[in-house]
């Protein structure tokens, strides 16, 4: 099922599991992971996009070997807070990947993440190269722990 309201994301949850985090984009998919306890995200990678069966296929594949009970996906939400045609897309995107793992799917607003994690990355001395390499697994990490804390404020 797909959430937009973290109280009922947490209801769905399996609480044993990590949680997979993907910020989408076109070309690319940055991901993350949480650990078991809910608490910390950590970047895990980024996937070049191929189609929509093989980018399922991978994520699934991802899903599985990293024992995950959830996904959180990254909605770029226009700064009036309406839903962008990208949205409308991510959210399509989304209801084949929960069709697919058979999952609870929360989305959350990303607003800045990828701003965020460019100028994290630069502070960090991170070379601007490289970070366009990784900057789509940091921002799936920075959507992933807003989503930890505001359940985790819940719980």
């Amino acid at each position: 099922m797909l959430y937009r309201d973290p109280y009922e994301f947490l209801k769905s949850i399996p609480k044993d599991k990590c949680i997979m985090c993907l910020d989408m984009g076109e070309k690319q998919i940055g991901i993350a992971f949480s650990d078991k306890t809910q608490l910390i995200a950590t970047a895990h990678s980024v996937y070049y996009r191929k189609n929509i069966s093989k980018d399922l296929g991978y994520l699934n594949r991802r899903f599985k070997e990293n024992e995950a009970g959830s996904i959180v996906i990254g909605l770029p939400l226009e700064i009036d807070g309406q839903k962008s045609e990208w949205c409308k897309t991510i959210i399509k995107f989304a209801n084949k990947m929960i069709k697919k793992c058979k999952v609870s799917t929360y989305l959350q607003d990303e607003s800045l993440s990828t701003s965020t994690a460019a100028h994290t990355l630069k502070i960090t001395g991170v070379s601007t190269t490289k970070s366009k390499r990784i900057d789509d697994k940091i921002s799936a990490c920075i959507i992933l722990q807003r989503t930890l804390d505001k359940i985790n404020v819940i719980k």
